[in-house]
C-alpha cells in the first residue's frame, strides 16, 4: 500500500509535468471489453481527443484490487472510468486496498441506477444509464392516436425517489402515474415468483380503478425475466390489449414482441456525453461534485409496429419519423 502511496504521488507529478509539456492524460477504464461498452468508449476517445491515453482493464477477468492497482500505478493513471456494477464494485474495493485512491477522479457510464451503486465510492461522477420514465412516457405519447393519461409501473424501493422525481414531472404534463413496489413489505420475501404473484393481484385494480392506460416495464430482473415476461407481459397484459413500453430494445424486438414501445441510451451520443464529463473536469477544472450525475441526453427509440396491431393500438403515421427502428 505504500508503494501505490508512493507511486500516486510520483503520478501526480508526473501529470503535472505532463501538462505542462502537452503530455496524454492516462486513464484505466474498467470495463467488460465487449460490445456496447467497447462502442461508448470508442465515441469517448473520439470526443475527447488525442490528450487522452485510456487503457482497458478487461473486468469479466476478475483482476484481483492488487493487479489493477498496480495497473493504474504503472501507467501513472489520472482517473478511472467505470463501466458496469463489477468495475464499481472494483474500484470500492481499490479504495479500501489503499485510502489514497479515494482522490482519484472516477467516472461512472453503462450501470443501471449509476449514483445509487456508486454512493460508496469518493470523488465519482458520471450519467445515469436508465433512460428517465418522463422521456419514455412522453415520447410514446406524441406517437399516440389515444392520448396517455395515467401509467402504471411496478419498482423496487431503492427507486422510489427517481419514481417521485418522475411523478412530478409527468404531473406537469397531466400525466399521472400508478405506482407499486415490489419490495417495501418486509413480510415478504423478494423472489420472482412472489413479484410475479404481486403484479398478477394488482393490474385488475390499476386498469379498473386507476385508470391506467398503459404499463412502463423498468429495467429489472425481478420484475421481466422469462417467467413474467411469458406469464404476465405478454399471457396476461398484452392478451388484454393494454400497451407496454419499455427501456429494454429487446423486448420490442420481434423474437419477444412484448412491448410496443421502447427507449433506450443511444450509446454513441451516451460516450460523446462522457467524453464532456472528462473532459470538463480534466481542462476545464470542474469539480466531480459540480459535474455530478447527469441524466441520459440521447435515447434510440423502437416501435413494434405489429404489436401496435395485434392489441389495436392506433398511431399517428406522420410522427413516426422520429423513431430510430421501426418493426413491421
Amino acid at each position: 500500500m505504500k508503494q501505490w502511496k508512493t507511486m500516486c504521488v510520483l503520478a501526480i507529478a508526473v501529470f503535472m509535468a505532463g501538462e505542462a509539456r502537452g503530455a496524454s492524460i492516462n486513464l484505466a477504464a474498467l470495463m467488460p471489453a465487449e460490445g456496447r461498452f467497447q462502442t461508448v468508449l470508442d465515441e469517448i476517445r473520439d470526443q475527447a481527443g488525442p490528450g487522452y491515453h485510456i487503457e482497458i482493464i478487461d473486468i469479466s477477468k476478475n483482476p484481483s484490487v492488487k493487479t489493477v492497482a498496480d495497473r493504474c500505478s504503472s501507467n501513472h493513471v489520472a482517473g478511472l472510468i467505470l463501466m458496469d456494477t463489477k468495475a464499481i464494485k472494483e474500484a470500492i474495493e481499490m479504495e479500501k486496498f489503499d485510502g489514497g485512491l479515494k482522490t482519484l477522479p472516477k467516472f461512472v457510464f453503462m450501470t443501471l441506477q449509476a449514483k445509487l451503486t456508486a454512493a460508496a465510492l469518493s470523488n465519482a461522477a458520471g450519467i445515469t444509464f436508465e433512460v428517465p420514465l418522463y422521456t419514455l412516457v412522453t415520447n410514446f405519447r406524441i406517437i399516440s392516436q389515444k392520448d396517455i393519461y395515467k401509467i402504471g409501473i411496478f419498482y423496487r424501493k431503492s427507486f422510489e425517489h427517481s419514481i417521485e422525481e418522475s411523478k412530478k414531472l409527468l404531473e406537469k404534463e397531466k400525466i399521472a402515474v400508478s405506482s407499486l413496489c415490489i419490495d417495501c413489505d418486509q413480510n415478504k420475501k423478494t423472489s420472482i415468483d412472489n413479484v410475479l404473484s404481486l403484479m398478477n393481484g394488482s393490474w385488475e385494480r390499476m386498469v379498473a380503478t386507476d385508470k391506467v392506460d398503459a404499463f412502463v416495464i423498468p429495467a429489472d430482473n425481478l420484475i421481466v425475466n422469462p417467467k413474467s415476461l411469458a406469464e404476465f407481459w405478454i399471457g396476461t397484459i398484452k392478451n388484454k390489449h393494454i400497451p407496454v413500453i419499455a427501456t429494454i430494445d429487446l423486448l420490442a424486438s420481434e423474437k419477444f414482441g412484448a412491448a410496443i414501445f421502447t427507449a433506450d441510451p443511444d450509446l454513441t451520443q451516451l460516450g460523446n456525453q462522457a467524453a464532456s464529463q472528462i473532459v470538463e473536469h480534466y481542462e476545464n477544472n470542474n469539480s466531480m461534485d459540480k459535474i455530478g450525475f447527469e441524466p441520459t441526453i440521447s435515447i434510440k427509440s423502437t416501435l413494434n409496429t405489429h404489436v401496435a396491431e395485434e392489441i389495436g393500438w392506433k398511431l399517428k403515421s406522420e410522427k413516426l419519423g422520429r423513431i430510430s427502428t421501426i418493426i413491421k
